[in-house]
C-alpha cells in the first residue's frame, strides 16, 4: 500500500537557514467549540496561508522558496514517510545543473549535492541517519521547491544525497498529497491570525519566539441583520476588528442633519438599501453614520455597565473618549499625549491600528494590534464624500457640548488625532465589548 507524499510549499529569499522553525497550534474557547480555519498572514511580507483549525502551522525560518502550485511542481519524494532511505524524482525540462539540499527542521544543513542532468525524469537517492522531520530544497532553472519529508527509522549510515540517473517508468508512483502548512518567518515579524469558529471570527497578532498553542476566544458580535463581525483583544479590551455595517436606511451625501439619523455608504448617492449593500465600498468600509445615527437612541445605556450601547450590537457599546485613551496607552501612547488634542505621535499608535493594506501611497500601517483600521473616508458636513483611502475617522460616545469627540488616522503619519466635530458629519463606528 502506497504511503502519502507530504509536500511543503515554503517561501525563501536566500538558501540560508537561521534560528529554529516554530510550530503553532490553535484551540477554541468561548462561543465556538472548535477552530474551523486559520488564515495566517506575515504582516511584513503580506504573504499568507490558510489551514484547518485542527492542523499545525510551521513558521519556517527558511526564507524564499517560491510558491509553486501542485500543478507546476517538478518532483515528488517517494516513499514518504520512509525508513531511512527514499527517492526524489524530478521532471527536468532541459539539460542543466540541479542543486539539492536537505535541512533538519531545527535549521541544520545535513546533506547537499549538485549534478548535471539531462531532460526527463531524474532520480536522487536520500539516506538519513536520524529519525525526524526534514526539508529538501531542490533548485533548478524553474526556481526552488521545498518538500517536507519524515524519516521514521535510522539507517546508521550517515546523511547522504546523490544523483542516481534517469528514472524507469515503473518507478513513478501514484500518490496522494497531504499539505504541510508553512509560512516564511524572520525573528521579529508580526503574524496576524484570522481564526474562524462557526459564525465567529477572532483576530490574534503575535511576534512569537517559540512554538506555542493559541487559545482562541470566540465572542458573539452580530448586528440586527445577523452580520457577524471580526473581533480582536487589545490589552484588556475587546474591539470590533472591522467597521460597523448595519444599514437600516441610506441617504445621498447631499442630505444631512444634526438632529435626525442619517446613514451613508461612501460614493452611493441614492436611497436603496439593497443596492447600497451591493457596492464595493459598503463591503470594504461599512457604513458612515452621523452623530444621531451613531447614538441610535440618545441616552440609551446597557443594563449591565451603564455604557452607551448606541448603534452597536447587543453586548457591545460605542466607546467613549476614555476607552479610546485606554486603547492608545495600551499600544504605547504616553498619558500626557493621550490627554492632549490634535495629532499625538508617541508610540506610533496610528501605525499599530492601521491595516497593512488599502491606504494611499505608503500610508499603510503595521497593524500590529490587529485593529485593522481601514481608510473609509467620511461624509462632509456640507455634503459630499471625501478622503477615501486617506482617512479613517471614528465616533466616540463623548459629547462635551454640541460637538462630539472622535479619533482620526491619516495616511501621511503614524499617530492618532483626537478632536471634536459637529454631529452632522458621517464617520465610521467601531464598537467595544461590554465588560
Amino acid at each position: 500500500m502506497l504511503k502519502p507524499v507530504i509536500s511543503c510549499l515554503l517561501m525563501v529569499s536566500s538558501m540560508v537557514l537561521s534560528g529554529q522553525n516554530l510550530r503553532m497550534t490553535f484551540s477554541a474557547a468561548g462561543a465556538s467549540a472548535k477552530v474551523d480555519s486559520v488564515k495566517a498572514t506575515n504582516l511584513r511580507t503580506n504573504l499568507n496561508v490558510t489551514l484547518p483549525g485542527n492542523d499545525t502551522l510551521i513558521l519556517a525560518y527558511i526564507a524564499g522558496i517560491n510558491n509553486i502550485s501542485d500543478a507546476n511542481r517538478q518532483g515528488i519524494v517517494y516513499p514518504n514517510p520512509f525508513s531511512g532511505k527514499t527517492t526524489l524524482m524530478a521532471g527536468i525540462r532541459r539539460a542543466q545543473t540541479v542543486s539539492l539540499e536537505v535541512y533538519h527542521l531545527n535549521g541544520q544543513l545535513v546533506a547537499r549535492t549538485r549534478a548535471v542532468v539531462a531532460p526527463g525524469t531524474q532520480t536522487f537517492a536520500l539516506s538519513l541517519s536520524r529519525v525526524g522531520v526534514y526539508v529538501v530544497c531542490m533548485t533548478t532553472d524553474q526556481g526552488t521547491e521545498g518538500y517536507k519529508i519524515i524519516c521514521t527509522e535510522s539507517t546508521g549510515n550517515g546523511d547522504l544525497i546523490r544523483y542516481t540517473g534517469p528514472a524507469q517508468e515503473t518507478m513513478v508512483p501514484l500518490f496522494k498529497e497531504t499539505t504541510i502548512y508553512t509560512l516564511g518567518y524572520t525573528s521579529g515579524d508580526i503574524i496576524l491570525y484570522r481564526c474562524r469558529g462557526g459564525i465567529h471570527t477572532t483576530i490574534i497578532t503575535d511576534s512569537p519566539s517559540a512554538s506555542k498553542n493559541y487559545e482562541v476566544t470566540f465572542v458573539p458580535c452580530a448586528d440586527p441583520d445577523e452580520k457577524n463581525y471580526s473581533v480582536v483583544k487589545i490589552g484588556t479590551q475587546t474591539w470590533m476588528a472591522e467597521n460597523l455595517a448595519w444599514l437600516p436606511a441610506v441617504s445621498p451625501s447631499s442630505k444631512g442633519s444634526d438632529l435626525l439619523k442619517y446613514y451613508y455608504v461612501y460614493n452611493y448617492e441614492d436611497s436603496l438599501v439593497p443596492a447600497a449593500k451591493n457596492s464595493v465600498k459598503y463591503k470594504t468600509y461599512g457604513v458612515l453614520y452621523n452623530w444621531p445615527a451613531a447614538m441610535n437612541t440618545a441616552g440609551k445605556k446597557t443594563h449591565a455597565t451603564g455604557t452607551v450601547q448606541a448603534v452597536c450590537p447587543t453586548g457591545w457599546h460605542l466607546p467613549d473618549d476614555g476607552e479610546w485613551k485606554i486603547l492608545e496607552k495600551s499600544l504605547g501612547m504616553s498619558q500626557t499625549e493621550a490627554d492632549s488634542i490634535n495629532l499625538r505621535n508617541s508610540g506610533e499608535v496610528g501605525s499599530k491600528l492601521k491595516s497593512s493594506q488599502n491606504w494611499f501611497a505608503e500610508g499603510r500601517g503595521s497593524n500590529a494590534s490587529g485593529f485593522t483600521a481601514l481608510p473609509g473616508g467620511y461624509r462632509n458636513l456640507h455634503g459630499g464624500f471625501t478622503h477615501l483611502d486617506e482617512y479613517a475617522l471614528f465616533w466616540t460616545a463623548t459629547q462635551p457640548d454640541s460637538t462630539s469627540w472622535y479619533r482620526s488616522l491619516y495616511f501621511h503619519d503614524n499617530g492618532v488625532s483626537r478632536f471634536y466635530t459637529l454631529p452632522d458629519h458621517g464617520l465610521s463606528v467601531r464598537c467595544i465589548r461590554d465588560l
